[in-house]
């Protein structure tokens, strides 16, 4: 086991120290939180969870060894809640995207569209439109950097998967958001536009 800052409120809070506990779950509450809302779309779902994961890390948190991030171990047990949640919700939504799409352009990286247009509205909504089996690998693996045999053990599924569902994911994404960047390419010599109303997506 690595000692850390993390490792240190680990250790108090399994010897009864309540305050240890609340120190962590505020340090890492922020990551947690915004790939919960990032996978279910809906802040009432995504409190519920959130609740629930500190229920269950407070219960198993001396099954946290140490060989891992604190912050990546507690969005694993929120993961698993969210997906005990979808297996019982019968009718997920269907997504608005296009999933034959196949990009002409190179640049085929969400994030580095998201890089040139600065729309992080957009980039969060495009997400928010993938499938649940597409945005699930996304989410873990390009935001919050799990590796991909941790989301194949997450998700029980083949490492191959893992990387297909990553890469339809990403190509989704790059058709929802490369309209913006050929807005943005064709107005670089001045188009007229409306001070605080975002491109049409």
């Amino acid at each position: 086991m690595i000692w850390n800052s993390d490792t240190w409120q680990v250790h108090k809070a399994r010897k009864g120290d309540p305050r240890a506990l609340e120190v962590l779950l505020a340090r890492h509450r922020p990551r947690v939180e915004g790939m919960l809302r990032r996978l279910t779309g809906n802040a009432t779902e995504t409190e519920d969870l959130l609740q629930e994961t500190v229920v269950i890390a407070y219960e198993k948190l001396d099954q946290w060894k140490g060989r891992g991030a604190f912050s990546t171990w507690l969005c694993g047990i929120a993961f698993r809640q969210y997906g005990t949640l979808r297996r019982q919700q019968k009718n997920l939504p269907t997504t608005l995207l296009e999933e034959s799409f196949e990009p002409a352009a190179p640049l085929s990286d969400p994030f580095a569209l998201l890089s040139q247009v600065e729309a992080q509205d957009a980039l969060e909504a495009a997400i928010a439109q993938l499938p649940e089996y597409y945005r699930s690998v996304f989410v873990l693996i390009r935001v919050e950097g799990f590796r991909y045999k941790e989301v194949a053990e997450l998700l029980e599924i083949p490492l191959g998967t893992v990387q297909s569902r990553l890469g339809t994911a990403t190509r989704l994404l790059y058709a929802k958001l490369a309209p913006l960047i050929t807005h943005e390419t064709a107005c670089e010599g001045g188009c007229p536009t409306t001070k605080g109303t975002p491109h049409a997506l």
